[in-house]
């Protein structure tokens, strides 16, 4: 079987494509935040949180908030509206 030169660039940079989504995918589970959000986020878009310590394999202390758009943003720990959002979550938490 005999494939053209256009087939052969396709299957190629599908492969790469593959490979590249591929090694994102496992490298997700150990990414830090490096820097914090400089604006804040309407709490009705956010569906979770998740804490990071500088301690552990992380460089900074942050909230990694989890948005409806499934979006990760990385917000500063000691700021007000950051506070007010994981509050606003334990409250909901505890009538569970």
């Amino acid at each position: 079987m005999f494939c053209s030169g256009k087939s052969v660039l396709f299957l190629a940079l599908a492969w790469v494509l593959l490979a590249h989504f591929y090694s994102q995918s496992e490298a997700s589970n150990f990414d830090c935040c490096l820097r914090y959000t400089r604006s804040t986020i309407p709490p009705r878009a956010v569906v979770g949180f998740t804490e990071q310590r500088a301690d552990e394999a992380c460089d900074i202390n942050a909230i990694i908030f989890h948005t409806k758009r499934k979006l990760s943003v990385c917000a500063d720990p000691k700021k007000d509206w950051v506070k007010r959002i994981m509050h606003r979550f334990s409250q909901k938490l505890k009538k569970m």
